[in-house]
């Protein structure tokens, strides 16, 4: 048995450093091996950590193109509101005077005197411009006038109606005060004040001169 082993013993110089650094680099392989394995794991896991938050910026990004489309197309809608409806006394008095006329002339209505206001909203960077008038006919006649203020292509309101008639009168006539309002993105206090002025001394306002003949607007007289 001694003798098996002397021949290794004698040749233990050499062969007991190859069987170390065979052991030591099998274990650096494995550390190294378990290293990079560990490293690939964790690096994996970063990478579909920051996949998940880009397409998460993606997301955001196209939320953010959405709204900024949004808020330009709500943009272009009030800038063609300030515009085209909500236009300056100016611009639009012509035809508001013309849509009322039309609407009580095809209704068969009589007018009466008309008159004129102004009311700034300062919330809104608008002003309030109404029409009070007053016209005589049936209650038919009347709500064919409602049906064409309302189908106008000029935006108004009729904030009030007031009916009134002699009680055991012999015909259906009732006289009428009507209401109308607008707004304007310029009251245009020169032709507001021409309006008053006009009214005040009992002549027909300038602007209503604007209006077909036909229209019910020319017809009546102007008061404050």
């Amino acid at each position: 048995m001694s003798g098996g082993w002397a021949p290794w013993r004698a040749m233990l110089p050499v062969w007991l450093p190859a069987v170390l650094l065979c052991l030591a680099s099998m274990a650096v392989y494995g550390w190294l091996s378990s290293e990079s394995l560990g490293r690939e794991a964790l690096l994996r896991t970063r990478v579909a950590e920051l996949e998940a938050k880009l397409e998460q910026l993606k997301q955001i990004r196209q939320s953010a193109a959405d709204e900024r489309q949004l808020v330009s197309n709500l943009e272009s809608g009030l800038e063609r509101l300030q515009v085209e409806v909500f236009g300056s006394l100016d611009d639009r008095l012509t035809g508001i005077l013309r849509s009322v006329g039309t609407a009580t002339h095809d209704a068969g209505l009589r007018v009466g005197r008309y008159s004129y206001s102004a009311e700034e909203i300062k919330d809104l960077d608008l002003s309030r411009f109404g029409i009070q008038f007053t016209v005589a006919g049936e209650y038919a006649q009347v709500r064919r006038m409602l049906a064409a203020l309302q189908a106008s292509p000029e935006f108004l309101v009729v904030n009030r109606i007031g009916f009134s008639g002699e009680e055991g009168a012999t015909t259906r006539e009732l006289q009428i005060g009507v209401r109308l309002s607008t707004y304007l993105g310029d009251a245009a206090s020169d032709t507001l004040r021409e309006l008053t002025e006009s009214a005040d001394t009992g002549g027909p306002a300038e602007a209503a001169t604007a209006v077909p003949a036909a229209g019910a607007a020319t017809d009546g007289t102007s008061d404050g």
